[in-house]
């Protein structure tokens, strides 16, 4: 197996001033990642697909570089992520969405070294919901239940006396969720569900819904906040973020953390149901949690200092963020007054993660990257904004590196690591 950022710290850490590679530079939490590690001091770089995006155009940002599109060619990102490398002497390479998985994946130990994230395997396992499930159970940690479907007569057999939630072993945020009621016919036409494409049947629970967010070396929480789901565009994608404490929920991952030994970004969602927490997904990679540090260093130091604690850097109760484009297209169907009323208190008086009057030109830009965006989205068929933003960046597996080597892909996704993997 490669070295991993676990064995070999960059050679400055600790140390002072890091040059620091962003793998993306498309997306909110980019651009506020990127100003946060600026405010601690160290020198920010980012490579993307696109050669416009809101990074290129922040004064964190020292240097930007376009590349493949890892999803189209990983060999040409990899290539490209390794040539800046050594143009701008990175010393650490922090992920932002699924190209993760093909730097983690890549054998490159010019890469592994320097990224902050455990062994490809281990990110995979977190990452693959069924995995995830299982892993959860080992540990005797609260989970939904759950069946691994790979045929509609797997769906047939499940309960009908429930209701439970559909979706692709590998997808990520609410794409391709599909909520079955057995009083409601299933529309299999929009279910690519196969063996090749294994989907997994967690049971549909109601309550209340929260977001973790944090940083992690092996095993010691090193930065953490809690967020509940307030505001959302569809139901699920959330663009309001208000830190809470919840005691259950740091408890829970902070011993999951500990048996895993994790290292490197980790979110968890969790649904909150009479006396029970019960976390529902993992993302192994940044999300928009890391708001909620916005205009201090507090995060960075976390990610790039290994004798910062927990309590030092947990997020302070009460901060709140949004994204407003977002809050614009709020969900709103069912809204009456009170609530009209209470998100548009939050709307104005809430800090915009964007809108930074020492990095205006990232908001005088904006009018002309949605432009550019949408230009784009059209090129490729017309598709919607959310998934353009996306597509470049999704990780399949079997494509290349450390996936295709094991074979990982077809009916492999949907058995248990331990079950196939090649003893090393």
């Amino acid at each position: 197996m490669p070295p991993t950022y676990n064995d070999h710290n960059p050679k400055k850490l600790n140390t002072g001033r890091l040059n620091i590679l962003l793998s993306n530079g498309r997306f909110p939490v980019s651009l506020d990642l990127a100003r946060q590690l600026h405010h601690a001091g160290h020198r920010v770089f980012t490579v993307d697909p696109m050669e416009f995006h809101i990074c290129k155009f922040s004064m964190a940002v020292k240097r930007s570089w376009q590349t493949p599109a890892p999803f189209e060619d990983p060999e040409g990102y990899i290539e490209a992520v390794k040539k800046v490398i050594r143009k701008a002497d990175i010393d650490m390479i922090i992920p932002i969405h699924e190209e993760l998985f093909y730097l983690a994946e890549s054998r490159e130990p010019e890469i592994t070294e320097r990224l902050f994230a455990g062994p490809f395997l281990e990110l995979y396992q977190m990452h693959n919901k069924w995995e995830f499930s299982e892993t959860l159970g080992r540990y005797g940690l609260d989970r939904p239940e759950a069946s691994l479907c790979s045929t509609r007569e797997d769906v047939e057999k499940l309960d009908k006396s429930r209701e439970w939630a559909l979706k692709p072993v590998l997808g990520r945020s609410s794409t391709g969720v599909h909520h079955l009621k057995f009083n409601e016919p299933i529309d299999w036409d929009n279910i690519p569900l196969s063996p090749e494409n294994p989907h997994i049947a967690q049971e549909w629970l109601k309550g209340n819904r929260y977001c973790t967010y944090g940083v992690f070396r092996s095993g010691n929480v090193q930065a953490f906040v809690t967020y509940p789901v307030l505001e959302t565009i569809d139901g699920s994608s959330a663009v309001y973020f208000q830190a809470t404490e919840h005691e259950k929920i740091k408890d829970y991952v902070m011993k999951l953390a500990k048996e895993l030994r994790l290292t490197g970004q980790f979110a968890f969602d969790f649904i909150e149901t009479g006396h029970r927490i019960v976390a529902i997904e993992c993302n192994p990679r940044a999300t928009s949690g890391i708001h909620l540090w916005s205009r201090t260093p507090k995060l960075a130091v976390a990610i790039t200092d290994t004798s910062c604690s927990l309590e030092e850097l947990a997020a302070r109760p009460g901060v709140a963020r949004q994204t407003a484009p977002g809050m614009f297209m709020w969900e709103h169907k069912r809204a009456n007054a009170r609530r009209y009323f209470q998100h548009m208190s939050r709307l104005l008086c809430t800090r915009d993660v964007i809108w930074s009057g020492r990095d205006f030109i990232t908001v005088l830009m904006q009018p002309f990257l949605l432009a550019s965006y949408y230009r784009i989205a059209h090129d490729m068929g017309g598709i919607p904004l959310a998934e353009m933003f996306q597509s470049q960046l999704l990780w399949t597996p079997g494509m290349f590196g450390e996936s295709k080597r094991l074979e990982l892909e077809g009916k492999q996704v949907g058995k248990l690591v331990k079950e196939w993997v090649p003893k090393v």
